[in-house]
């Protein structure tokens, strides 16, 4: 299946930043690897429950219910049920108390059997107990009954198939009747489903709409999301800035995932001036949530003194940190300190060992520098065609610093690269010239053609 690959993190290129640092660009571009900067603009996970408490939808302002609290609010209301009572703190699925909440509102259902949001709250419980076809029923009941909270609640299951065959086509119906109902929450996995493609034809301009509805009720995850749409999408225009904004409004409203993109945009000078100190800023905040691209962030100022005084050993430790929080850039960014010798002993051996680690994850610099590994026989046999192949995989991945070395520098990649990427092109009925090494207007264009359009 071949699918355009713009919701893949795509490291920034070198020269690029070079610039904007006031270095060397033809010095830093003659360094045998890619310097990774940090991930850019990764969206978070969408059509989740009870994310992290930065990352989890924001309520609209609720209505206030004029009763008591029962136990079954105590233990069950919900964070995005603006109809819960409002004088308690409303309880995060992941911390609910399952079996205590089920025998309260089992208790509070057999005294008020018309009362919707003790219903509502019941199914939660027994969604917590992983009664999924129990959960579903009252789901149904509630919102059979017009409670709003219910109808994206019916949604989730078809959505996920909890205690009913998965269904993404009556999960979006059930999402847009609750999106109608005014929950914010319905919006973001409407536009979610816009966005990806999924239950409808992929359409990025219906799923701006819908970030941008859910946005306006609270939901910082698609405030988030609104630009990332801005700055990937081939289908709506880019508005760089426009993301930027979107970003930094997601950063100030709590979500973390808003605070790397903000702190990324503001290192590198995108969409606006660079802000080095703002970066600084958001990334220390968004590290403390335990965010692995913030960690990743922060790690990179300080390996190259962006910002702060230069500190290689804790620019270290922070890319380890987010290495073991699953961040796959920082892994390039260990291997290019053992490739460069700048942090640790250099070892090539040790460099492609984690080119290949983050490669796993995705890092499309990763794979551009096991090119480089491959062409220049640096800890590995010199494989030209091996070389080729890892250079597709960056440029199909997004790569930008791959595509402007093929564009601008292909020169310092050897003849028999050249020739083997132009074949490789040529096979896949993409390339139409000669297989002479020479990088001229036709190659490019066929360059220009893969490049982040990946080949699942």
């Amino acid at each position: 299946m071949v699918r355009n690959a713009k919701r893949f993190a795509t490291a920034l290129a070198l020269a690029g930043l070079a610039a904007q640092m006031g270095l060397d660009v033809a010095a830093a571009q003659s360094q045998p690897g890619a310097y990774p900067a940090p991930a850019a603009s990764a969206p978070p996970a969408a059509n989740k429950r009870d994310a992290s408490s930065a990352d989890t939808v924001k309520p609209l302002t609720p209505h206030v219910v004029r009763v008591g609290a029962d136990p079954c609010d105590t233990l069950a209301a919900d964070p995005l049920d603006h109809d819960r009572v409002t004088a308690i703190p409303a309880v995060e699925f992941s911390s609910l108390d399952g079996a205590k909440a089920l025998a309260a509102c089992e208790a509070a259902n057999r005294t008020k059997p018309n009362t919707l949001r003790f219903i509502y709250q019941y199914g939660r419980a027994k969604e917590k107990m992983q009664d999924y076809v129990g959960a579903l029923a009252l789901y149904r009941r509630a919102a059979d009954r017009g409670y709003p909270a219910a109808y994206a609640a019916v949604a989730y299951a078809y959505d996920n198939g909890e205690g009913i065959a998965q269904d993404a086509t009556e999960a979006l119906r059930w999402y847009r009747e609750a999106a109608g109902r005014n929950n914010a929450w319905a919006m973001f996995n409407v536009a979610y489903f816009y966005d990806s493609g999924r239950g409808v034809p992929e359409d990025d301009a219906a799923a701006l709409e819908w970030y941008r509805r859910s946005a306006d009720g609270g939901n910082t995850r698609a405030m988030n999301d609104a630009g990332f749409l801005l700055e990937t999408s081939n289908t709506v225009p880019r508005d760089i800035a426009a993301a930027r904004g979107w970003y930094l409004r997601a950063a100030e409203a709590g979500n973390v995932v808003g605070m790397a993109n903000i702190a990324n945009f503001m290192l590198n000078g995108i969409g606006g001036p660079a802000d080095l100190p703002g970066a600084l800023t958001w990334y220390e905040t968004a590290e403390k949530y335990g965010n692995a691209d913030a960690i990743n962030g922060l790690g990179y100022m300080y390996y190259s003194g962006l910002g702060v005084e230069k500190d290689v050993a804790k620019g270290m430790e922070l890319y380890r940190r987010a290495a073991d929080a699953g961040n796959a850039t920082a892994l390039t960014n260990i291997g290019f300190a053992y490739e460069t010798g700048e942090g640790e002993v250099q070892d090539y051996s040790q460099a492609l060992d984690y080119y290949r680690r983050a490669a796993d994850g995705g890092d499309a610099i990763a794979f551009n520098n096991i090119a480089n590994f491959y062409d220049k026989g640096l800890g590995i046999d010199a494989d030209a065609a091996q070389a080729a192949e890892w250079m597709e995989k960056a440029l199909r991945h997004g790569a930008g610093f791959s595509r402007d070395q093929m564009r601008d520098n292909s020169g310092n990649w050897s003849s028999g690269f050249r020739k083997a990427l132009q074949r490789r092109l040529r096979d896949q009925l993409i390339y139409t010239g000669p297989i002479d090494g020479g990088f001229g207007p036709r190659t490019q264009e066929a360059i220009d053609k893969i490049y982040g359009v990946r080949v699942d």
